[in-house]
């Protein structure tokens, strides 16, 4: 009788601790890089001069939804391969953006916000889209 009721337990106890394994399945959410050109013509001043602003507005198939989504901005003057984010101040001026659901304003101004600046000429632009799920 001892040996019949070791034996169930042995197969209650290998029942009950059998190997499973267990795979976790994750969805990434891919972004989305946009790289745009400006030029110095596309730079428009305003305030006298102390602030420079343009606009990269988003494609028909660049969806971004400004409620959940998150966006990075990135500059580049030596045509892409050196980036720094925005906002940062690099060589004496401030750089920053704006986003709506169309576009990207980028504005950049003298660090100090007293001092007239020079148009901040061409610049190579890298703007990454991070879709949020909810």
């Amino acid at each position: 009788m001892k040996k019949l009721i070791i034996v169930i337990l042995g197969f209650i106890v290998i029942g009950f601790s059998s190997c499973k394994k267990v795979i976790e399945q994750y969805y990434t959410t891919p972004n989305q890089t946009i790289f745009y050109n400006i030029n110095a013509s596309n730079w428009t001043s305003s305030n006298a001069n102390f602030t420079y602003k343009t606009t990269l507005s988003f494609l028909q198939s660049d969806s971004y939804l400004n409620t959940y989504d998150g966006i990075l901005v990135y500059i580049s003057y030596d045509g892409g391969t050196n980036f720094i984010a925005i906002p940062q101040t690099y060589n004496g001026l401030a750089y920053s953006f704006s986003v709506n659901n169309n576009k990207v304003v980028l504005e950049v101004q003298s660090s100090d916000y007293n001092t007239a600046i020079a148009n901040p000429g061409s610049m190579f632009v890298k703007v990454v889209l991070i879709p949020s799920v909810e």
